[in-house]
């Protein structure tokens, strides 16, 4: 199970508060992992999440990249990158998911990959987002 952590913090309310829902999310995952033979209510309830997540990170995306664009964080580039990688991932496993269907395996490595990616990504990317949120652009109100 993943937790949000003080080090996880971006310094962006909106972002933070993302990425809070974000792994709450992914941690929905967790118990599908362990369901070998899902009724149709459960089957239901994994695909909901995982649709749920790729919109949610779709918003995330936007709002993050907009953000650290704003406060020209130098991890823009990269950050966009790593989300356009991650949701090419995500999609794939969603087309496997729909020509293999719904396997412990599959959704482990999905839950695997989730809680990976998110805090390596997070860790590594956003919170370099801290420094310049702090200090906001001169002339954009906020000072």
């Amino acid at each position: 199970m993943l937790k949000w952590t003080e080090q996880f913090e971006t310094g962006s309310a909106l972002i933070d508060a993302q990425h809070r829902m974000l792994i709450t999310y992914i941690n929905r995952l967790e118990p599908f992992t362990r369901v070998t033979n899902p009724t149709r209510e459960e089957l239901d309830m994994f695909m909901r999440v995982v649709a749920f997540l790729e919109n949610y990170a779709l918003t995330h995306f936007r709002d993050e990249e907009a953000c650290m664009q704003r406060f020209k964080c130098p991890a823009y580039q990269d950050n966009r990158q790593a989300h356009s990688e991650f949701l090419d991932f995500y999609r794939g496993f969603i087309r496997r998911l729909q020509s293999d269907g719904c396997r412990p395996a599959l959704v482990q490595e999905l839950y695997d990959a989730c809680v990976i990616w998110i805090q390596r990504h997070i860790l590594r990317l956003d919170v370099q987002l801290r420094a310049f949120v702090a200090a906001p652009p001169a002339g954009d109100g906020l000072n």
